[in-house]
């Protein structure tokens, strides 16, 4: 006995589709967000200059004495020119007549995902550049590296005649970037442990065990971020900085998208763009620091 089933008429069915779901990445990006920035109007230059005041020394004084100690007030500077970064996608006339999603738009989320993306893992990278490493591979962050590394970048080097007799201190705020892994480590030493009856401990503070991406220790603003590059030996280079030790300059109002239409082709081009550079300000206002990224079962 024939009996007619749902695959029998499957062409006359009218198909429901849910929600689309996207890719899910931090957006925006974790350490751009927490950088200096300066935007470079349009029409103003190719660069953005940053002029930077030497110091002046005081003397001893003689009274009746004319003072002839007179200094020079000099600058030293830094440009940063924007470069372009942009990514294309190609959109038929056919799908959009047939499929249900608005796809200008989701062409736009995507390919404004794509340039944040692509911005977030070269400023993650460029942690690596920090000349002083501190930390090593298979070790477990704690509180004491991370209040170690600020200690440093706040005294920063002996004399050098540059400033202080401590060098030129890292200014605050500073921020610490490192992967979920590591901060589950870091959190682990934020509280205290349940021993036996016999042993006196410190009750743990359970609300510290919480996860979050955004919290203070010892003056540094953790910030958690997956764009990180982990080793073959679940290591990571993660970073402490201060905001100022790299800075950030994006051309105009910021990335744009256009669309063409090609007749030939029957289909729309769609251009996202954006322009931006960073450079390093100040090589001793951050540390790079290796941490263990193993995925924690505990």
């Amino acid at each position: 006995m024939a009996i007619t089933v749902k695959a029998s008429i499957d062409n006359a069915v009218e198909k429901y589709v849910a929600e689309s779901r996207y890719t899910m990445q931090e957006r925006p990006g974790v350490i751009w967000k927490n950088l200096r920035t300066e935007t470079l109007p349009a029409n103003s230059g190719p660069s953005v200059n940053i002029p930077k005041y030497g110091t002046v020394t005081t003397f001893a004084l003689t009274e009746g004495v004319d003072m002839q100690q007179a200094q020079e007030i000099t600058d030293t500077g830094l440009a940063i020119t924007p470069a372009e970064f942009g990514a294309q996608v190609t959109l038929t006339k056919m799908l959009l007549l047939t499929t249900k999603d608005e796809f200008f738009r989701v062409a736009g989320r995507l390919l404004g995902d794509s340039f944040d993306r692509q911005r977030e893992q070269t400023l993650a990278d460029d942690l690596d550049n920090f000349s002083v490493t501190t930390g090593a591979a298979a070790q477990a962050l704690n509180v004491g590296h991370i209040m170690g590394d600020y200690a440093s970048l706040k005294y920063n080097a002996p004399a050098d005649g540059t400033a202080g007799r401590g060098g030129e201190p890292a200014p605050d705020p500073v921020y610490g970037f490192f992967t979920p892994a590591s901060i589950h480590s870091l959190k682990k030493t934020m509280v205290g442990g349940i021993g036996a009856a016999a042993n006196t401990q410190v009750p743990p503070d359970l609300a510290r065990t919480q996860y979050q991406d955004e919290f203070n220790v010892g003056g540094v603003n953790i910030r958690g971020t997956i764009n990180l590059n982990k080793d073959a030996s679940d290591d990571v280079k993660g970073g402490v900085l201060s905001k100022e030790a790299i800075i950030g300059v994006q051309l105009g109002g910021g990335p744009d998208a256009e669309k063409e239409y090609d007749s030939s082709l029957r289909a729309w081009e769609v251009n996202f763009v954006g322009r931006w550079a960073r450079a390093e300000y100040n090589d001793a206002w951050g540390r790079e620091r290796t941490s263990d990224s193993a995925l924690p079962t505990s």
